[in-house]
């Protein structure tokens, strides 16, 4: 058993010395200045600038694709709302037995296109939000309207005011 010890004494001793060969070989000074290399800085530098401006650019990209899309959705719901809208016009004229579940369908079309603005908002640029805000808005007092006795003044009134915010937004999209 002695021998064993004396193996393990030699083992202990060998593993401190290689230990503190390895911890005195770390803690010396490194001679030099730390001055950084100029051309290598440059290099990454414009490497950075490139690739934040490519972001920016593909984000951009993005947010107007969102917008464009969000445009035609747009565009499509509208021309929905504005047929489900004329159709109540044209049973009002022309005191059709069904005009009252017209005048509801319309109101409700009114209200749900109203609610799909709202959303949509986040998706577009401020010029079309402020916009598509002012279509929620109109299509609520349509829909207000539409919902009871109205004059024919009023309605035409309107949807003048109606027909002047897409006709805006349609130019605003166009645009994009």
């Amino acid at each position: 058993m002695d021998r064993y010890r004396r193996r393990g004494l030699v083992v202990a001793i060998g593993a401190l010395t290689v230990g503190s060969v390895v911890i005195v070989g770390c803690s010396g000074a490194v001679e030099g200045s730390p001055t950084p290399n100029r051309v290598q800085a440059a290099a990454y530098q414009a490497e950075v600038t490139a690739s934040i401006a490519a972001s920016s650019s593909k984000a951009a990209a993005d947010a107007v694709e969102t917008a464009f899309q969000t445009c035609e959705e747009l565009i499509r719901r509208s021309k929905d709302d504005v047929a489900v809208f004329n159709a109540y016009i044209d049973a009002n004229n022309n005191d059709e037995s069904d005009v009252t579940s017209k005048a509801q369908a319309a109101a409700s079309s009114a209200d749900e296109f109203a609610g799909w603005l709202d959303t949509a908002t986040a998706d577009v640029p401020a010029s079309l939000s402020g916009l598509f805000g002012d279509l929620a808005d109109n299509l609520r007092s349509i829909a207000g309207v539409v919902k009871r006795d109205h004059s024919p003044d009023e309605i035409n009134s309107i949807t003048d005011t109606t027909n002047s915010i897409r006709d805006s937004i349609r130019t605003e999209c166009g645009a994009l």
